[in-house]
């Protein structure tokens, strides 16, 4: 049996347009791993995965999704956005479990050079 996860996806991106950590506690599982771009090291957990999801979201600017590949619970989502003057691409990878959960969160971009600004900008706000 197939399971469907649309309705999982559709408040993803209600989330990213919002930023509303409500939409985050529906969708996140308490055991979820977040990789960052910056750290070898997931993090764990609904909490912290929140915080960095909400303060990435309000540092991108013109943030929006270039395309979507959904393979069953699995999601590649590839985006654009800027930060100041530069111009970053990146793919969220996301996995879901069999109850429409979020268990996993994986995050690359590019260029360097735009994710050291990013990189300077999430630490910031996340002091």
């Amino acid at each position: 049996m197939k399971i469907e996860f649309s309705g999982q996806l559709a408040r993803w991106h209600q989330f990213v347009e919002t930023q509303d950590a409500g939409i985050l506690e529906e969708l996140l599982a308490d055991d979820v791993r977040f990789h960052s771009p910056f750290v070898w090291k997931p993090k764990e957990g609904k909490a912290m995965t929140t915080v960095i999801l909400k303060t990435a979201a309000s540092v991108f600017e013109e943030f929006r999704y270039v395309r979507e590949i959904i393979e069953a619970n699995d999601w590649a989502l590839e985006f654009e956005a800027k930060i100041g003057d530069l111009t970053l691409r990146g793919v969220d990878l996301i996995r879901m479990n069999g109850g429409g959960k979020i268990i996993d969160f994986e995050v690359m971009i590019r260029p360097a050079n735009a994710l050291q600004v990013l990189g300077l900008e999430m630490g910031r706000q996340l002091r």
